[in-house]
């Protein structure tokens, strides 16, 4: 489930990121789910516009979008934490 083929592999690239949003005080903050949640067991929240989440933990969802996106990022839809620059997923969605 987890395995990339090797032409496509983003992370092992250094294309991709996975990111959270943490307090001042190193606090990991709520973002509906944990990250790398499977739609199973988050049922569906890992999704970046899950509908399932909390009002908070859709606000510090659109911090990080918006964060990521200034910065030219594209997230990948089934994950929120997910963000990729400079490889194929990132060029299909521009």
């Amino acid at each position: 489930r987890y395995v990339s083929p090797p032409e496509m592999a983003p992370h092992s690239a250094g294309a991709a990121v996975d990111v959270t949003l943490v307090d001042q005080d190193g606090h990991e903050l709520d973002l509906g789910t944990r990250v790398n949640a499977s739609p199973e067991e988050s049922h569906g929240a890992c999704f970046t516009h899950a509908t399932n989440i909390s009002d908070r933990a859709r606000h510090h969802r659109t911090l990080l979008l918006n964060a990521m996106e200034s910065a030219d990022f594209t997230n990948y839809g089934t994950e929120f934490w997910h963000f990729s620059a400079a490889d194929r997923y990132h060029a299909l969605m521009r």
